[in-house]
Order: C-alpha cells, then structure tokens, then sequence
C-alpha cells in the first residue's frame, strides 16, 4: 500500500501537477505585469496626478467691494451714514430759584394733545404740547422746568386775538416761541435766552404762542408763514 501510493505521488507531480502548475505561475506574472503597465500609463496621462484626474485648485474667496454698489436701476447710490438728530440745548445751571420745586409740585398738571406743522417743503412735523389755557397756566408757563423733550413743548391759548408779550423771567430753558393766529398761521418766530426780562411781542395780534426748545423750528425748517394744524 506505502509502495503503490508513492509512485503514485511520483506519477502525479511528474505529469498531471507540474505543467498546469507552470502555466498558472507564468499568467499570474503576465496579469500583474499588465496591471503595472496599466498604472504606469494612467499616470503618465493624469500629468502625475491621481487616478481621478488632475487635483482641483482650492476655491478663490469672493472679492470685497471697496466702495458702495450702485443700485441696478442706475438710481443714486443711498449711503448707510444716519443723520446727526437734533438735541435742543440744556437749561442754564447754576443759578438756584427760591422756591422752584415747590412751585413745580404745586402747579396743576396741564392736558397735552399733538401738534402738527406743515413747514415750507410740505413736510409734517409732529410735537407733543402741554396746553396752557388759563390765566394761572398762562403764568407759569415753562418757568424752573430744566428740561423739555426735544419734540415737546407749550401751546398757549388766550381763546381770542392779544397782543400779550412774553419773557423769561425765573425761565433756564432756552426758548424759541411761534406766534401763530387764529387760523394756525404762524406769523413770526423769536428766540428767547434764560433768565432774559426783555419782552417779546409779536409783530400782529394773535391768538397762540407756542414755545419750544431754542432752536426747534429752524431745525425742521419751519418759517413765518407756515400752518399749524392746532389741538
């Protein structure tokens, strides 16, 4: 049995094995040495990039304008600077009243309503205004106050044409008035400096005056002839 299988083995390695053997080993190496010929020629043609081609450049970044575009409708360019708002100058300081704040916290609260002028250019400017329309208010007017909001002030109303004037006597807050008539046409503009006993009077009969921070309506370009759509 030992004898008959080993020349058995022997016949076997010497014909069935070793040719078919060889042949496999020698395709193999052809296999491979297309495979390398292949690469080697995928290469060549990339220009020595990757298989998937040539490698991307990296993506520029957008450039930044330098200066403000213009709207495609060819219209002006809107720049992005707000305008300065108007700030009505602070009360005198310094010059103490007898009697201020008690005079203040006795006095009787005043109604208030909206005001709207309609200046030179057709444009509405809108106040809110305390309504001074008895003697005692009258009186007072804006005296010891230290401060107004810059679109406030104080309607006076003598409920019929006067020729009445006014100063600012124990007044800090710098003023401008606006003497207006019955109809709501203002017919001239003073301004009026703290403490001043000087009396301003308008240059016609009247039935309104309104007083606001020095400087109010030239700042919304309001002028002598304009109408005030009153309360």
């Amino acid at each position: 049995m030992t004898r008959h299988t080993r020349q058995g083995c022997r016949a076997m390695s010497a014909v069935p094995f070793f040719r078919p053997a060889a042949r496999l080993c020698i395709y193999c190496i052809c296999c491979v040495l297309c495979v390398v010929l292949v690469g080697c020629a995928g290469m060549t043609g990339n220009g020595g990039g990757n298989a998937a081609g040539p490698t991307p450049s990296p993506t520029q970044p957008a450039a930044v304008p330098t200066s403000t575009p213009r709207p495609a409708d060819g219209g002006a360019v809107v720049g992005t600077t707000t305008p300065t708002p108007w700030v009505p100058p602070t009360a005198l300081v310094g010059t103490p009243i007898p009697g201020a704040q008690a005079t203040l916290t006795a006095a009787p609260r005043l109604r208030t309503a909206p005001l709207t002028i309609i200046n030179s250019s057709g444009e509405q400017v809108h106040m809110t205004v305390e309504i001074a329309d008895t003697p005692e208010a009258r009186e007072l007017g804006l005296m010891h106050r230290s401060s107004m909001p810059p679109d406030a002030g104080m309607l006076f109303d003598f409920g019929q044409d006067t020729t009445s004037g006014f100063w600012m006597y124990n007044t800090i807050l710098p003023l401008s008035i606006a003497f207006i008539t019955a109809d709501g046409t203002i017919l001239a503009i003073r301004d009026m400096q703290p403490l001043d006993t000087t009396v301003i009077e308008a240059p016609a009969p009247y039935r309104y005056a309104l007083e606001a921070n020095q400087g109010f309506f030239a700042a919304h370009n309001i002028t002598p002839g304009d109408r005030a759509i009153l309360p």
